[in-house]
């Protein structure tokens, strides 16, 4: 079995060393594929969040309540389940936000995330607030391995659903979402890795010969 390969540059400093999937590699899309060309349908499974992005949540809560509608739950209480152990979070645990009839909590009757629109609406300099995964994805970290969600919505071609041959890796759909969850040194290894990987296959591959008449 061959050494996995890790990234060491990366932002994510409660990973000393970041495995990447071979998925990151191989998944591949239509052309024209685009994040920016999603409609939100993975958003309605709700999302694990580390614990301290839920307090921050939590924190704002009364900026977040100005978005939401008759259909959400606006008690906080309701708002996260219970904390559960989990080495992919900083903190090393991670709550999930609950679902009512039409997904995540957060989603209004429109399928527009509130967390998203009261951070969108906030002054200058004032940070995040939606969860890290919602940004990244289809992006994921599953068990210290940088990988890519195929599971949520298979079907939606135009974003983060794969395709059998498609002309574009994930390096080309997802170059924001990879460098936000890397940060630029981590993005730029990540690139080298990809480029190291196709070199290598490139040489293990036999020149064809013609076949004789």
């Amino acid at each position: 079995m061959s050494n996995p390969r890790i990234l060491r540059k990366h932002r994510l400093g409660y990973f000393s060393e970041l495995k990447v999937g071979e998925d990151i590699f191989t998944m591949r899309y239509a052309s024209g594929c685009s994040m920016s060309n999603c409609h939100g349908i993975c958003c309605a499974d709700g999302v694990d969040v580390d614990i301290a992005e839920r307090d921050r949540i939590l924190e704002h809560a009364d900026m977040i309540r100005q978005y939401m509608d008759e259909t959400q739950d606006r008690d906080t209480a309701n708002w996260f389940q219970e904390p559960k152990p989990d080495a992919d979070f900083p903190s090393g645990q991670c709550t999930t936000t609950r679902l009512k009839s039409n997904g995540c909590n957060f989603l209004n009757k429109h399928g527009q995330c509130v967390v998203h629109m009261a951070e969108a609406k906030a002054p200058p300099g004032f940070g995040y607030l939606k969860p890290f995964f919602c940004r990244a994805f289809p992006v994921c970290i599953l068990n210290g391995t940088l990988s890519v969600d195929d599971e949520q919505c298979p079907d939606e071609r135009a974003c983060c659903g794969p395709v059998k041959n498609g002309p574009l890796s994930i390096l080309d759909t997802c170059a924001f979402e990879l460098e936000y969850m890397l940060g630029k040194e981590g993005y730029a290894e990540l690139l080298k890795m990809a480029a190291d990987r196709e070199k290598d296959l490139s040489e293990q591959t036999p020149d064809k010969k013609p076949v004789p008449a």
